[in-house]
């Protein structure tokens, strides 16, 4: 009876902070839970933690299980294992978010910043063209297995970093801060092409103004600019899933270095 107690309170420590784990990865991935009640929100968790727990637990019966004396060594276990899933699922949730920003770029540069609507959080707002670029990055992440890197990353990260035995150090740190800029360089990427050409739009305009001034140039400057943005974006719009997928592989060459 004593090493079926055992077994049962060592399984059920393994659990929990293997939920923890996975739960802060899910919640900083906004991107795959938009839209999903809390409830299945909180199954999928369950769900997942439970098809991960035999292999963590196989692996764990090797090395030992983490040693829990009271209930906030186990609260203090369960906050480390969160903030390693909060790495992980931040990192790459930096990239989307990086790329989404060329499209509210282009949608400030290009005057469509008006067409806006609640974004997935409720909170904000964002124009349309940021929520087509969020779309694209979101079909190609699954279209090219990111989802299935990520829950690669998550399983190598117990094998790396296992359970009770996690050590921050400053290159967790530095991972976040140049995902950070790579995030942001990306969104500048995606929104570069477009951006120009409003600019060469308003150049044109301007020139047209000055030697027809009796043109209604806040009229024919929006139009302009908005079939120019429509051209360029149907043209170029594909290189934001390219950009992603390719940062999206930086991400995992990095995490991998970091553990």
């Amino acid at each position: 009876m004593d090493v079926i107690t055992t077994w049962l309170e060592g399984h059920l420590v393994l659990g929990l902070l293997v939920l923890s784990r996975l739960t802060a990865l899910l919640l900083a991935m906004s991107t795959i839970n938009v839209g999903l009640p809390n409830r299945l929100k909180v199954l999928f968790a369950v769900a997942l933690t439970a098809m991960i727990l035999p292999s963590v637990a196989d692996h764990h019966g090797g090395i030992g299980l983490p040693e829990v004396n009271s209930f906030m060594s186990l609260i203090i276990l369960m906050v480390k294992e969160a903030i390693i899933g909060l790495l992980i699922g931040s990192t790459v949730q930096l990239i989307v978010t990086g790329v989404q920003l060329g499209g509210e770029v282009i949608a400030n540069a290009s005057g469509m910043q008006i067409g806006a609507s609640a974004g997935s959080s409720g909170s904000e707002s964002l124009p349309y063209v940021a929520q087509l670029v969020g779309l694209i990055v979101t079909a190609v992440m699954l279209i090219v297995g990111g989802h299935r890197l990520l829950l690669g990353l998550l399983l190598d990260s117990f094998t790396r970093i296992p359970l009770g035995d996690v050590i921050f150090h400053h290159s967790m740190l530095d991972l976040v801060v140049e995902q950070l800029t790579a995030g942001m360089t990306a969104g500048i990427r995606v929104a570069a092409p477009i951006v120009a050409v409003v600019m060469l739009s308003n150049l044109i305009t301007g020139l047209v103004s000055r030697t027809l001034p009796q043109i209604n140039v806040l009229a024919v400057g929006l139009s302009v600019n908005a079939l120019a943005t429509f051209v360029v974006l149907a043209i170029t719009i594909g290189s934001a899933g390219w950009l992603f997928q390719e940062e999206l592989n930086q991400v995992a060459l990095k995490l991998n270095q970091t553990w």
